[in-house]
C-alpha cells in the first residue's frame, strides 16, 4: 500500500480578546496583540493582504508566453521567407485562412507574435503592467486563440488524449482493487468482463484502430506540433492577461461571484462533455448518432476512446468541487493524502477551456456549412462548455489559494 501523509495542517487557533463596544455594552473579540503591540492580522486578512501584494502577472508566466511568441515569430518569418511549408495554405487550419486567405493569415500570424515578443520583453524589464500588459495578452489571445483556431485545434487535442485512454483505465482499475478490496467484485468483474468481451467483439481492431491513428497523426506530426505553438501562445499570454488585470476592482467582484456560485458553475461546465460521450457510446450499436458513412470496427473503436476521454472529463470537472480535487485519495500511486498542488488542476484546466473556447466558431461554422448547425450545438456544445470550465477552474483556483493551499 501506498504511505500516506497528512493533509494541509490546520491554521493555529489564535486566542481573542474581549472588548466593549461602546454605549450598547456588547462584547466584541478582537485578534490578540502581536508582541510588538500591533493587533494580529486575522486569518481572513492574510490571503487578501497576499494577493494584493502579489505581482500583476508571474514572471513564470510572462516568460512562457514569450518564449512561446518567439517560436510563433520564427515560424511566421520562414513561412514568409518561403523557407517553410506554409501552414495556412490550408484554410481548415485557421478560421481566419478561410475567410482572408493563407498570405493574410501568415502576415497577421508573424506580426501579432513579434508584439507579443516586444510585450513580453517589456513586462519582464518593468516597462508594461497593468491594463497595457492585459491589452497586450488580449491581443494575442484573439489572434492566435479565435482568429488562427480550427476545428483541428480540438481535435488534436482530444486524439492524444484518447491514445493515453487505455493506460489511464488499466491505472485506475488496479488502483481500485488494490485499495479496496471490496472494488474486486464491483470493479474488478465488471472491467475483466468488459476486456473480455471487447477481444471476443473487436478482436485485432482494437491494436488496429490505435495503430491507424497513430500513424495518421504521425503522418501530420507538423501540423499537430504547430497547432500546439498556437495553443500555447493563447493560453500562456491568456494567463498573463487574467493575472495582469486581477488586481482591479471588477476582478475582484468577478471573483467574489465566481466564488459564490462555483459549485453551480462547475456542474454546468461537468455536462458539456457528455451529449459527446453518449454520442460515440451509440457507435456501439446499431443506431449510430453523428457517424460517417462507413463505420467500420476500428471506427466504433476509436469512437470509445474518444467517449473514454469525454467521460474523464466529466469526472475530472466535478473533481474542482470535491474532496478528492483538493487532497489525493489513497487509490493515486505514490501521491496518495497528499494536498493537490493547484496548478495541477488549473494548469490542464485552463488549457482544455482554452482549447474548447477557440474551437467553438469554427465549430459551428463547420457545421452549418454542411447543414447540420443545430447538431453541432447540441452535440458540441463548445459554445457554453468552455467559458462554464474556464469559471469553474477561475473558482477552483480562488477558493483554493483563499483557504491558504499551497500554491
Amino acid at each position: 500500500m501506498s504511505r500516506q501523509t497528512p493533509g494541509p495542517r490546520r491554521a493555529a487557533v489564535r486566542p481573542t480578546v474581549p472588548t466593549t463596544a461602546g454605549a450598547a455594552g456588547q462584547h466584541t473579540a478582537r485578534p490578540a496583540a502581536t508582541p510588538a503591540g500591533r493587533p494580529a492580522a486575522s486569518p481572513a486578512d492574510r490571503p487578501a493582504a497576499s494577493r494584493a501584494d502579489r505581482p500583476s502577472a508571474s514572471r513564470a508566466a510572462l516568460l512562457g508566453a514569450t518564449v512561446a511568441s518567439g517560436v510563433a515569430a520564427l515560424l511566421g518569418a520562414g513561412w514568409l521567407a518561403g523557407r517553410l511549408p506554409g501552414f495556412y495554405t490550408d484554410p481548415a487550419n485557421a478560421f481566419l485562412a478561410g475567410l482572408a486567405g493563407a498570405q493574410a493569415a501568415t502576415l497577421v500570424h508573424t506580426v501579432a507574435a513579434l508584439l507579443g515578443v516586444a510585450a513580453g520583453i517589456g513586462a519582464l524589464a518593468g516597462a508594461l503592467r497593468g491594463r497595457a500588459l492585459a491589452a497586450a495578452g488580449a491581443l494575442q489571445v484573439a489572434v492566435f486563440g479565435l482568429a488562427m483556431g480550427s476545428l483541428g485545434t480540438l481535435s488534436v487535442v482530444g486524439y492524444l488524449l484518447a491514445f493515453a485512454m487505455p493506460v489511464v483505465i488499466v491505472v485506475l482499475v488496479v488502483q481500485a482493487i488494490r485499495k479496496y478490496p471490496r472494488a474486486r467484485w464491483f470493479v474488478g468483474l465488471p472491467a475483466l468482463a468488459a476486456v473480455v468481451a471487447a477481444v471476443v467483439v473487436a478482436g485485432p481492431a482494437i491494436p488496429g484502430a490505435l495503430a491507424t491513428s497513430g500513424a495518421a497523426v504521425g503522418a501530420d506530426l507538423w501540423a499537430v506540433g504547430l497547432v500546439l505553438v498556437l495553443l500555447a501562445v493563447a493560453t500562456t499570454w491568456g494567463a498573463v492577461a487574467i493575472r495582469a488585470s486581477a488586481a482591479g476592482g471588477a476582478a475582484g467582484r468577478l471573483t467574489a461571484w465566481v466564488l459564490r456560485h462555483r459549485t453551480a458553475v462547475t456542474i454546468v461546465a461537468a455536462t458539456g462533455p457528455l451529449p459527446y460521450a453518449l454520442v460515440r457510446l451509440s457507435w456501439l450499436t446499431p443506431w449510430p448518432l453523428v457517424a460517417p458513412d462507413d463505420m467500420a470496427t476500428e471506427t466504433r473503436v476509436w469512437g470509445l476512446l474518444l467517449s473514454g476521454v469525454a467521460w474523464a472529463g466529466f469526472a475530472l470537472t466535478l473533481g474542482l468541487i470535491q474532496r478528492w480535487g483538493e487532497v489525493f485519495p489513497r487509490w493515486v500511486p505514490v501521491l496518495a493524502g497528499r494536498p493537490v498542488p493547484v496548478a495541477a488542476a488549473a494548469v490542464p484546466g485552463g488549457f482544455v477551456a482554452a482549447t474548447l473556447c477557440f474551437s467553438a466558431v469554427p465549430m459551428l461554422v463547420a457545421f452549418a456549412e454542411q447543414g447540420e448547425f443545430w447538431a453541432g450545438v447540441f452535440t458540441f456544445p463548445c459554445w457554453y462548455w468552455g467559458p462554464a470550465l474556464a469559471l469553474a477552474v477561475w473558482g477552483y483556483v480562488a477558493h483554493r489559494r483563499g483557504s491558504g493551499a499551497a500554491r
